[in-house]
């Protein structure tokens, strides 16, 4: 983006769209493409909950199970704990909730410009038609 009023925030290096149909979530030092816009908020949460869980010192799964898998013991891993869960629903809506309002900003900032360039044209009309006494 051009416009030198809007910054580069986190979440514009969070998450990008390519030309191509796809979106790049890059974070904590992973970096990912996906096809669909909700995959791609989706991972960007597990990648931010999952640092933040691990600066914590909280467990993101359950403890592994041993399981015989072809006559083999195998420890699987456990499923997400509901704490984990919670939080990264929590983080979906928010990102959610970040793009929208971008989203939002964007649009008034296009009315603006349109007006704004409208109001310029106008007084650079009005100057040059303005009488020669006035001048």
């Amino acid at each position: 983006m051009n416009d030198k009023r809007i910054t580069t925030s986190s979440i514009d290096r969070a998450f990008a769209k390519e030309l191509q149909p796809v979106y790049v979530v890059s974070r904590h030092g992973y970096s990912r493409r996906f096809l669909s816009r909700g995959a791609a908020i989706s991972n960007l949460a597990h990648y931010m909950v999952t640092k933040i869980f691990r600066r914590a010192g909280l467990d993101t799964n359950e403890p592994d199970e041993p399981v015989f898998s072809n006559g083999v013991l195998v420890n699987r891993m456990g499923q997400h704990t509901q704490q984990y869960l919670f939080a990264h629903n929590r983080c979906k809506r928010r990102i959610r909730r970040i793009l929208e309002r971008k989203r939002e900003v964007q649009k008034w900032l296009a009315k603006w410009d349109s007006m704004h360039d409208r109001y310029v044209k106008e007084q650079a009309e009005l100057q040059a038609s303005k009488p020669e006494g006035l001048r």
